[in-house]
C-alpha cells in the first residue's frame, strides 16, 4: 500500500449546471478550509510520503483562496493538478506566468469534454461551454501544458467516442479518459442510462480506438471488471479524497451524493475533528468490511454477473447511493435543488425508485 497522492474537493462553485453531476449543492455553495488542505498535505507528505495533489469541484478556481492554496501545495514540495470545465483557463495561465513555481510544478490539466461537437457537449454542459473548452486546450498548447481530454460516456454521447478520440488526437491532448456515468439521483438518469451489455460493447469500441489512435486513452475504475474482488487505487489507498467539508470519503464518486436514510457510512472521519491517520484508519476498516460483505455475497450466490460485476456501481449500491440495475437508475433521489438554473426554486426532486 502506498498513499502516492490526496485529491480535494476544493468548492462546490461552478458557472455551470451540467446534467450528469453528482454533485448537488445547495444555493449557498461550499469551499474546502485552506487550513485542512494544508494540514492533510503537511501529514500525508510527512506519514505517508504523498508527493501530488490533485484537485477536484466544482471549478476549482474558483475557490476564493485557489492560489494561495496552489503555493502552499507547491512550497510542501507537491506537484498538482486539476479538473477543469475550461472557462477561467485564461485567469489561471496569467496567474501560472505571474509566479513561475506554480506552472513549474503543475503535471497537467483535465478539461471535462462530453461532445465531439457543440450541440452535443452544449446540450449537457450548458450553451458556449464546447468552445471554451476547445480555448483552453489550445492554451494549454501556447504555454506548453500538458492537458487531458476527459469524457463521460452515457447513452447520449456514445455514438461519439470514436469522434471524440479524433477530436482530442487533433486538439493535441497527452491523454483521453473515457469515464463511465453514475447516476445522479435527477430525472436525468433515464437519458443516461445503458445496459450492462451496452458498456460491454462500449469497452470494446474504447479498446479498439486505444490500439488505432497514437494518443494514450484510458479508462478510470467503474467499467467491468471479470474479478469480483478486484481492488480500486482508493481501494488500495493508493489515493486518499477529501471532501468540501473536510471529511476523508472512499473517493470522489461518493462526496456529496444522496444516500439512503441508515446506511453505511463511506466516510472515515472530518479531518477538522480526527487526524489524516486516524480518519484513514477509519476507512481501512470500511474497505475491509465491504470486502468481506462482497466476498460473502460471492459465496451466497447473490452476487449478480449484470452490474455486480461493475464495481463502482456494487460500491455505490452497498453504500446505499444512487446506482444502476436492471431497469435503469435506483436508490436514493436528489432532493436538493441544483444552484444554479435546472430546478424551480422550492421543489425537491423526484425520488428514484
Amino acid at each position: 500500500m502506498a498513499v502516492e497522492w490526496l485529491t480535494f474537493h476544493l468548492t462546490d462553485r461552478c458557472q455551470l449546471d451540467c446534467q450528469h453531476c453528482l454533485r448537488d449543492p445547495e444555493s449557498k455553495p461550499k469551499d474546502l478550509d485552506r487550513a485542512i488542505i494544508r494540514q492533510t498535505l503537511e501529514e500525508g507528505k510527512r506519514i505517508y510520503r504523498a508527493f501530488h495533489a490533485g484537485f477536484t469541484g466544482g471549478e476549482p478556481t474558483l475557490h476564493p483562496e485557489f492560489l494561495g492554496i496552489i503555493d502552499d501545495t507547491v512550497a510542501l514540495g507537491f506537484t498538482w493538478h486539476m479538473v477543469s470545465n475550461g472557462k477561467t483557463a485564461a485567469w489561471l495561465f496569467e496567474k501560472l506566468l505571474e509566479k513561475p513555481s506554480r506552472k513549474d510544478a503543475m503535471t497537467s490539466i483535465t478539461l471535462s469534454l462530453d461532445g465531439a461537437d457543440e450541440e452535443m457537449h452544449d446540450g449537457i454542459r450548458g450553451a458556449g461551454s464546447y468552445r471554451e473548452v476547445l480555448r483552453a486546450a489550445s492554451l494549454c498548447q501556447m504555454h506548453d501544458m500538458k492537458f487531458v481530454i476527459q469524457t463521460v460516456i452515457h447513452q447520449r454521447n456514445q455514438h461519439q467516442i470514436e469522434a471524440i478520440g479524433l477530436l482530442a488526437s487533433q486538439l493535441g491532448a497527452a491523454r483521453l479518459s473515457f469515464a463511465m456515468t453514475v447516476p445522479t439521483g435527477t430525472h436525468f438518469d433515464e437519458s443516461f442510462y445503458l445496459t450492462p451489455k451496452a458498456w460491454r460493447r462500449v469497452m470494446d469500441r474504447i479498446d479498439r480506438l486505444s490500439a488505432t489512435l497514437k494518443l494514450t486513452i484510458s479508462s478510470p475504475e467503474g467499467f467491468w471488471n471479470q474479478q469480483p474482488l478486484h481492488v480500486c487505487a482508493p481501494f488500495a489507498s493508493q489515493q486518499l479524497h477529501i471532501d468540501v467539508d473536510g471529511n476523508l470519503e472512499l473517493c470522489c464518486q461518493h462526496a456529496g451524493v444522496p444516500q439512503q436514510e441508515g446506511a453505511r457510512t463511506s466516510q472515515g472521519g472530518n479531518l477538522r475533528e480526527k487526524s489524516l491517520t486516524e480518519s484513514h484508519r477509519s476507512v481501512l476498516g470500511i474497505i475491509q468490511q465491504a470486502q468481506l460483505d462482497k466476498l460473502e455475497a460471492m459465496t451466497q450466490g447473490s452476487f449478480d454477473q449484470g452490474w455486480d460485476e461493475f464495481p463502482c456501481n456494487w460500491c455505490l449500491k452497498y453504500f446505499g447511493k444512487p446506482h444502476w440495475d436492471q431497469e435503469g437508475a435506483a436508490g436514493p433521489g436528489a432532493t436538493r435543488e441544483r444552484w444554479r438554473g435546472a430546478w424551480s426554486k422550492g421543489k425537491s426532486l423526484p425520488i428514484v425508485q
